[in-house]
């Protein structure tokens, strides 16, 4: 059943918010979170508690600034919101959702949505985007699954989408596991529930300075041997081949950058799949591990870092980090 207090739909730019500029010869934001809820019919726009709250495409997204944004969100629950819609651009989307599911500790749920096309163009998916969006965050057969992204009739947990896509409009997946629910006929159906660790509560600011370093074939030396250099890297995702495994030049650069007191953690670049031990040899995640890395387990890279970065800012102790990362603090 849906319930009838007011939903908070908050606009944050992207592609859903984009018309043509000719002077520059593309789309860019111009569309504000009221023009995006005036498209709406009026059974799901009279509702709204509409907040126009940034113009900008979401490669220009930062962790500090979607922490601001989280923020803004809880003023809106502890002010009453039953729900919020986050119109948002698709690029680092799931990214943006994933740093506000680490922080969410309500129970009513954030849906985050956009668009692959903008609202002008034909065959856009802007307007049943965000009606699908709008009709979740008013269900509350969903209160407590945390942050979904809405898509394409689906909704997918944070912890778990990923934009798979460049460029169609079915960009978003769950790899490996599917949508958390979906629409039937207008209904939302609930498939099943997240498997979802505690958020953590506060005003928690992360780390600014976390890196990502991906192996790739005879790769990477250079980078690290910069980042070597560095008093200011707070910590470091290593991606690595397979179940994380690097290239044995790798260690020289790791030893210095580890006694500047920066964290590292391993992961893998696989998109599906965790870290195993399995192996002995240099560069291996055992060996790794050994070495003083943390273990990323089945976080993908980009999880990895956000995770990090909120476990330094919340001054996690290196054995309560390692706990967290892997979803059990």
């Amino acid at each position: 059943m849906p319930r009838r207090e007011k939903i908070a739909f908050v606009g944050t730019g992207g592609t859903v918010s984009m018309t043509f500029n000719e002077n520059q010869n593309g789309f860019i934001p111009t569309l504000s979170a009221g023009d995006l809820a005036g498209m709406l019919p009026p059974g799901l726009r009279n509702d709204l508690d509409v907040i126009d709250w940034s113009h900008q495409p979401s490669s220009h997204y930062t962790i500090p600034m979607t922490t601001d944004l989280v923020e803004l969100l809880r003023k809106h629950v502890k002010d009453g919101a039953s729900g919020i819609v986050v119109t948002c651009g698709t690029d680092s989307l799931e990214e943006m959702a994933y740093l506000t599911d680490l922080l969410w500790a309500y129970p009513q749920p954030v849906v985050f949505t956009g668009s692959m096309l903008p609202p002008g163009l034909q065959g856009s998916d802007a307007l049943a985007n965000l009606a699908q969006a709008v009709k979740a965050a008013s269900s509350e057969n969903l209160w407590g699954m945390g942050i979904l992204a809405c898509f394409q009739d689906q909704l997918f947990a944070a912890s778990e989408v990923a934009k798979e896509v460049a460029h169609r409009r079915d960009a978003f997946a769950a790899p490996g596991r599917g949508p958390v629910a979906d629409f039937v006929g207008g209904d939302i159906r609930v498939i099943r529930k997240p498997n979802r660790p505690p958020a953590l509560e506060g005003a928690i600011m992360p780390a600014r300075n976390v890196e990502i370093l991906w192996a790739s074939l005879g790769g990477g030396d250079w980078t690290l041997s910069c980042l070597s250099k560095s008093k200011n890297l707070d910590g470091l995702v290593l991606a690595g081949f397979g179940a994380g495994n690097i290239p044995p030049s790798w260690i020289q650069y790791l030893k210095p950058i580890m006694k500047n007191g920066t964290v590292i953690v391993i992961t893998t670049r696989c998109r599906r799949g965790h870290t195993a031990t399995l192996y002995g040899y240099e560069g291996s995640t055992k060996r790794l591990l050994e070495m003083g890395l943390l273990d990323g387990g089945g976080l993908r890279p980009e999880q990895a870092r956000l995770r990090l970065a909120v476990g330094l800012g919340a001054g996690f102790s290196r054995e309560d980090l390692q706990l967290y990362l892997l979803g059990k603090k």
